[in-house]
């Protein structure tokens, strides 16, 4: 690839520039923004949409009548079955970098935010596997690690893995500061702190993931209503059974690798 172009300029989008420019010194970038016109990419040999999901399938639909056959068209966002459905007979294999920080936005951004980091990569079953051999490549130059998923099998697994736990902390957050108010959490210990840092993470683009993903989002948080309500019933041997499964979780969850999904 020598020219791309990344339609977005937030932290992600900001974060695949600095990376690219750093790490891809040939490579022409072409950087496009709110009220930038698309026709500037559309001779790019890939095009990165990096915006919120709403948006990204209404540039598939300004892309459409502008891209030449040659030019793949990936993206970075968070659910994929409603992304990869809108993109429907372009050239488009669906993306997802698994990487993040505390504050958002292009100050944010950073050339190493992609080191080391998986970036799930879902093409549909008529995808060029070639395509995707050179998307794996790109992803890889930015210092990523690329993994390779059905949409919809992405969607489910990050329902539970991403979005329930959005969900949970900011539900558990506001129902706890909503009943002891700001006097009641100065005498929060550091448990409370930790386990609800994602609070902090602003409602627009989770409205975004919520309603694409909701068929896979509602049968998470009914699973963990279950137990819930299992925790509620005080039997000590459910209690037990469950803090003693988590803990093992836990301990998967501090050394695991992705498995099951094809790399590169």
């Amino acid at each position: 690839m020598r020219r791309v172009a990344i339609v977005g300029r937030g932290l992600i989008g900001g974060s695949i520039e600095r990376a690219a420019r750093e790490r891809l010194p040939g490579l022409e970038l072409i950087v496009l923004d709110r009220g930038d016109a698309l026709t500037a990419a559309a001779n790019a040999d890939l095009i990165v949409l990096s915006a919120p999901i709403g948006e990204i399938v209404g540039l598939l639909g300004a892309l459409r009548p502008i891209v030449t056959p040659a030019t793949l068209i990936t993206d970075t966002g968070s659910t994929k079955a409603a992304i990869v459905s809108a993109a429907s007979g372009l050239r488009f294999i669906g993306g997802h970098p698994i990487a993040g920080a505390a504050a958002s936005g292009l100050a944010a951004a950073r050339a190493d935010l992609f080191a080391g980091r998986p970036w799930v990569l879902t093409p549909a079953a008529g995808s060029d596997p070639g395509d995707l051999e050179r998307l794996r490549a790109f992803v890889s130059s930015l210092g990523a690690r690329p993994y390779t998923l059905d949409a919809a099998e992405h969607d489910r697994l990050f329902a539970y893995v991403s979005h329930l736990p959005q969900l949970v902390v900011s539900a558990l957050m506001d129902v706890v500061g909503t009943a002891v108010g700001a006097e009641g959490l100065a005498l929060a210990g550091s448990g409370l702190r930790d386990s609800t840092r994602l609070a902090s993470s602003p409602p627009a683009i989770w409205r975004d993931i919520a309603s694409t993903n909701q068929a896979h989002i509602g049968p998470a948080i009914d699973a963990l209503i279950e137990a819930l309500e299992t925790l509620r019933s005080d039997n000590a041997a459910s209690l037990t059974a469950t803090f003693e499964r988590a803990a093992r979780w836990r301990a998967a969850l501090e050394g695991a690798e992705p498995r099951g999904v094809s790399s590169i």
